[in-house]
C-alpha cells in the first residue's frame, strides 16, 4: 500500500435531506443570521465569526440534524433550529482548536486566529458558542427547549474535556486512549444531532443507543481523517505529539501495517454502526447509517487503489 494514500472518504458529502427548505440550501447564511446584526457596534468578533462561517465546509452535522429531525416528524423550523445549534457549536470548536493547535490554515485560507489574531479568535469562538444556545430560542415547544439547554451544556462540557485531554497527550498514548479522546472530541458533536432530535421528540429512552452508535461513527470518521492527514501530521511530529491513529499504530510496526490497521479499525466501526443505526426510532437513524456507509465506501476505494 502507498503510504501517501489520501482517503477519498473525506471527499464524500452527506446527501442533503429531501425537504426543500431554504436553510438547507444555504446553511452558512442561516448561521450568519443567528450571530446578530452586523454594524459598527458588532465589532471584529462578529466579522471574524462570519469570515469563518463563509469559508466553506460540508456542514455534515447540520444536514444530519435536519434529516434526523424531519425523519422524526419535526417541523422544518424546529429541525433547522436544532441543526443550527449543533453546527454553531461545531464551528466554535474549530476556531478554538485551530488556535490551540496553532494550525494556520482552515478550509484553504488563513484560520481565524491567523487572520484576526488570537484574542479576536477567542471572542469569535465565544460568539459562535453563544449563538448556538440562542438558536434553541426558535423552538416551538418552550418546555422541551428549556430541557435541551441543560443537555447541550453537559455535552459541551464533555467536548471541552476531550479537547483538554488532547492538549495534554504524551508520546506513550495507546490506541485505546486515542479512541477515548476521539470519542469526546469528535463523538459529542456527531451524537448531539440525534440526542437533541430524540429528546425534543419525546424519545429519551433511545438517546443512549444513539449516542453509542454515533460515537462509533465519529471515531471511525476521525481515523479516516487521520489516514488522510498522516503525511502532514508525520511532518509535524517535531512540534509535539499529534493525535493521529496511524502515527500511534506505526510505533508497533511498519507504515504499511499501520495504515492497514487504521483502515480495518475504521471500517469495523463504521460498518457496525451503519447496521445498528437501523434500530433507532422511525427514520432518525437513516442519515447516520447513510453517512457511515459513505465513509466506509471511501475507505474501501482507498484500499483498492492503494493495494
Amino acid at each position: 500500500m502507498d503510504s501517501t494514500v489520501t482517503t477519498s472518504a473525506r471527499q464524500l458529502p452527506l446527501a442533503p435531506a429531501p425537504s426543500g427548505i431554504a436553510v438547507e440550501r444555504d446553511p452558512a447564511a442561516h448561521l450568519v443570521g443567528l450571530l446578530g446584526s452586523a454594524g459598527p457596534e458588532s465589532g471584529q468578533a462578529h466579522e471574524a465569526a462570519c469570515y469563518h462561517l463563509s469559508s466553506g465546509g460540508k456542514a455534515n452535522r447540520y444536514h444530519l440534524t435536519l434529516r434526523a429531525g424531519l425523519g422524526m416528524g419535526l417541523s422544518d423550523g424546529d429541525a433547522a433550529a436544532l441543526a443550527a445549534c449543533v453546527e454553531l457549536l461545531h464551528n466554535a470548536s474549530l476556531v478554538f482548536d485551530d488556535l490551540q493547535d496553532q494550525d494556520s490554515m482552515r478550509r484553504g485560507r488563513p484560520a481565524v486566529w491567523k487572520r484576526f489574531g488570537p484574542s479576536i479568535a477567542l471572542c469569535a469562538g465565544a460568539l459562535l458558542m453563544s449563538a448556538a444556545y440562542g438558536a434553541l430560542g426558535a423552538l416551538s415547544n418552550r418546555r422541551r427547549a428549556a430541557e435541551l439547554l441543560s443537555h447541550v451544556h453537559a455535552r459541551t462540557a464533555a467536548l471541552i474535556a476531550g479537547q483538554s485531554a488532547d492538549l495534554t497527550i504524551g508520546d506513550d498514548l495507546s490506541l485505546e486512549q486515542y479512541e477515548a479522546i476521539a470519542a469526546q472530541k469528535s463523538g459529542v458533536l456527531f451524537a448531539l444531532p440525534f440526542e437533541l432530535v430524540l429528546l425534543y421528540s419525546g424519545r429519551p429512552q433511545a438517546v443512549s443507543s444513539a449516542t453509542s452508535i454515533a460515537t462509533s461513527v465519529a471515531v471511525g470518521y476521525q481515523i479516516s481523517d487521520d489516514i488522510a492527514d498522516f503525511v502532514a501530521d508525520l511532518g509535524s511530529e517535531g512540534s509535539g505529539p499529534r493525535l493521529n491513529y496511524v502515527i500511534l499504530a506505526r510505533g508497533r510496526g511498519s507504515v504499511a501495517s499501520a495504515l492497514a490497521s487504521a483502515h480495518a479499525r475504521a471500517l469495523d466501526l463504521l460498518e457496525t454502526a451503519a447496521l445498528d443505526a437501523s434500530g433507532l426510532p422511525r427514520a432518525c437513524g437513516a442519515p447516520l447509517a447513510d453517512f457511515a456507509r459513505r465513509l466506509a465506501s471511501g475507505l474501501r476505494q482507498d484500499l483498492a487503489i492503494g493495494g
